[in-house]
């Protein structure tokens, strides 16, 4: 006859079970996620700066990203020894015969955001379009954006970095990124400084979450530090949780810094000698949206609401309109609002990757076939 367990052991059995299977979930967030210093988090002690981990400082654009290879379980991201995100190695002279194709623009070009492999972005598909189209011809990536870039950072990398490579071909893919100085345009003149005017990486205090007292009690766990903090933002606890109200308007003067920045960035085409094409940017953000997708397209990065966003879209473009001629505009719009084109707000999926690859290469191919009207 089976004895039964006491009241005793089946407890003691039960938590070691519940001890192990904590256990093995905490070696796998270890494993699997990044590091979250609890302390950091809660002002407690000195938070590194997030773009640290994969940025460097750079004199004329902001930043730059660090050479290496960035895995991820969305996608695997190489920079090469320049800087250059999802770029094959590159040398400084432009071989005999070939044609360099330069991209500028934000994460949405550069593949990051939802990470695409590098050969999924759509710069790189673009790249590949020509090549099927042109096979006796020889065509050279270079992606020059970034996560972050706005036209301020694209026109100082390409004045003072890219030109030294010779681009023939230049594709600017700006939009969302630019929205930032809208809210306020006399943010634009301390573009990329910190509120004492500095500009850096350094490691600073930054209090996101609002401490305590039992902090001290899970701070060793990781897989309890990361509940904490997610439950802290679900609750709006700490700066990360917070919602700002958003204005019902944008800063209008801020439209004729975005031409000005187009301006210079044309004007240095012309310099050096570089066929310029200009993109309207496709979004996610547009007044019939769903409810859905109106959650996960984050207008507080912009502090105006949903109506004043689609305006000052509207203004960047027809900046677009009226500076450049029809054949060097491609307008990417047909995109925008449409869910399975984008991971969130800006950022598309590899279809819509392949989409934006697709309006693209339609709109260069005539300057390469020579019957653009040139």
């Amino acid at each position: 006859m089976r004895r039964k367990l006491s009241i005793r052991k089946k407890l003691a059995f039960t938590g070691l079970i519940c001890f192990l299977a904590f256990g093995a979930c905490e070696l796998y967030v270890r494993a699997t996620r990044r590091h979250s210093d609890l302390w950091a988090f809660t002002g407690r002690s000195l938070a590194e700066h997030p773009m640290a981990r994969w940025a460097q400082l750079d004199a004329f654009c902001a930043y730059r990203a660090k050479p290496g290879r960035y895995g991820s379980l969305t996608g695997a991201k190489t920079v090469n020894e320049h800087g250059l995100i999802s770029t094959p190695s590159l040398s400084l002279a432009k071989p005999a015969g070939v044609t360099r194709v330069l991209f500028l623009g934000g994460s949405s070009t550069a593949g990051t955001g939802l990470n695409l492999d590098d050969q999924d972005t759509w710069p790189a598909k673009v790249i590949a379009r020509l090549s099927e189209e042109f096979p006796k011809k020889r065509f050279q990536l270079i992606n020059g954006a970034l996560g972050g870039y706005s036209s301020f950072e694209s026109f100082g990398r390409l004045t003072q970095r890219l030109r030294f490579f010779r681009p023939d071909v230049v594709i600017v893919y700006h939009g969302w990124n630019d929205l930032y100085y809208f809210g306020d345009r006399d943010l634009a003149h301390r573009w990329r400084t910190l509120d004492d005017g500095s500009w850096g990486f350094e490691k600073r205090p930054r209090k996101l979450v609002e401490p305590r007292f039992f902090d001290h009690l899970i701070w060793p766990s990781q897989v309890l530090t990361k509940v904490r903090i997610r439950l802290a933002v679900a609750a709006g606890d700490g700066e990360i949780g917070e919602s700002r109200g958003l204005a019902p308007r944008y800063d209008k003067r801020a439209v004729e810094v975005w031409r000005e920045n187009l301006r210079l960035i044309r004007g240095a085409a012309q310099t050096l000698g570089m066929e310029l094409f200009v993109c309207k940017q496709a979004t996610l953000v547009a007044l019939d949206m769903s409810p859905k997708d109106l959650a996960r397209s984050n207008l507080e990065y912009h502090g105006f609401d949903l109506d004043a966003h689609v305006k000052a879209f509207d203004a960047l473009n027809r900046v677009l309109d009226e500076e450049f001629p029809k054949n060097r505009v491609i307008d990417a719009r047909a995109l925008s609002g449409v869910s399975e084109n984008f991971h969130d707000h800006i950022h598309p999926t590899p279809l819509g990757a392949t989409r934006v690859a697709e309006i693209v290469s339609l709109g260069i191919l005539p300057y390469f076939k020579g019957d653009d009207g040139k």
